[in-house]
């Protein structure tokens, strides 16, 4: 029996053989990019410190409402700072959180220029509230300041903390003490009457509601309309408007308020509501009060068959809103309007009702009217001749 060989573990060894490199060692690529880094680094060093690169001229745009003092706060443009320093898009985006601005931007143009160019929001309506007469927008927003010429005044409120849409119902922006814009106050905008004791126009409104007589008619009840509880007569109610806080008289125009090329010439509401005594830019208007006081301050004395020189449109928490002649003569009281109560779809008919009245007994002979068509088909109206 043979005997076989011993088993040997072998396996296949291979020999590798150095493959020499044809290229530079990585160690020197290396070298190389730190080289070119750090000269970059001193290119934009010395570029940023260059007084050719400064900010000399700047350019602003579209800026009616918005002072340049806040742009140039926002883009950073104090002391004329580099260009290359300047950040575009964040300055932008810092714009179009101001009141006023609807979008911006901002654009550097080597070696020393920056444009800014701004898009304002479109006013509609003023809204005046106390001594302050606001542009505001087709949201509601009040988002500008005008003179009593209807001049625009430039603002260097800044941004809110909070977007627009959240300032609440009562639309009261985050705005802040220091945000608010000084400007020179308008004291006609919204006089204090003289407090008179005599009773106001409002407790001169005929006690029986109930049965008024048809539009351009006399109400039966306006004989016994200041009867107190005793059935005594009070003294007739007169026709001044200052009898009421909130049916002051209306402005008298200012005669140094001279309108600019840019003056806006829109339609006024006077706005005298407790509830609003405290907006501010970016504050927001109601919106159905907003669409009342656009229906109503749009109208003419010829829309409403007066031959008044003109009219005036508030809006208090007595009365809703009331039109009157100015010089104040007579007063119509439109009311309250609410999405369920009274839709102001109803204003078209309640202007028909004014404008007959009116051309049957004329402006002078008409003191006070209630115009209470509503939803009903059958619109009734009063009024107290004078």
């Amino acid at each position: 029996m043979s005997r076989g060989l011993p088993s040997r573990r072998s396996g296949s060894q291979v020999r590798r053989t150095p493959v020499p490199r044809t290229g530079p060692t990585l160690g020197s690529v290396q070298m190389l990019a730190i080289m070119v880094m750090v000269a970059c680094a001193a290119g934009l060093i010395v570029v940023s410190a260059a007084p050719s690169f400064d900010a000399r001229t700047v350019e602003i745009h579209g800026a009616r409402f918005t002072s340049e003092e806040i742009v140039r706060s926002i883009v950073d443009l104090d002391g004329s700072p580099n260009l290359f320093r300047i950040q575009t898009d964040r300055a932008a985006e810092q714009l179009v959180r101001l009141p006023a601005v609807e979008s911006a931007s901002v654009q550097v143009i080597l070696p020393s220029t920056v444009v800014v160019n701004i898009v304002e929001r479109d006013p509609k309506l003023i809204w005046a509230i106390g001594d302050r007469l606001y542009a505001v927008d087709q949201d509601g927003l009040l988002f500008g300041l005008v003179d009593p010429a209807g001049n625009p005044i430039p603002s260097s409120a800044g941004p809110p903390t909070s977007p627009h849409p959240d300032s609440g119902p009562s639309g009261l922006s985050s705005l802040g003490p220091s945000a608010r814009p000084t400007v020179p106050p308008a004291p006609a905008a919204s006089p204090t009457p003289t407090p008179k004791p005599t009773p106001t126009l409002k407790s001169a409104k005929p006690t029986a509601r109930a049965s008024p007589t048809k539009a351009g008619s006399k109400a039966s009840a306006a004989p016994s309309a200041g009867a107190s509880a005793s059935g005594a007569a009070s003294p007739a109610p007169a026709s001044d408007g200052s009898l009421n806080p909130s049916l002051a008289p209306p402005p008298t125009p200012d005669p140094a308020a001279t309108p600019g090329p840019g003056a806006l010439g829109l339609p006024l509401v006077f706005d005298r509501r407790s509830a609003d005594a405290a907006l501010g830019l970016g504050g927001i208007v109601d919106p159905i009060n907003l669409d009342a006081g656009y229906r109503l301050a749009g109208l003419t004395p010829a829309d409403v068959g007066s031959t008044a020189p003109g009219l005036a449109v508030v809006v208090d928490d007595d009365h809703g809103f009331t039109v009157s002649s100015v010089p104040t003569g007579w007063v119509a009281e439109f009311g309250f309007y609410a999405p369920t109560v009274r839709k102001v779809t109803v204003i078209p008919g309640q202007v028909r009702d004014l404008r007959s009245l009116l051309f049957q007994y004329g402006d002078d002979h008409v003191a006070w009217i209630w115009l209470v068509a509503d939803v009903a088909d059958d619109h009734v109206n009063t009024y107290l001749p004078r």
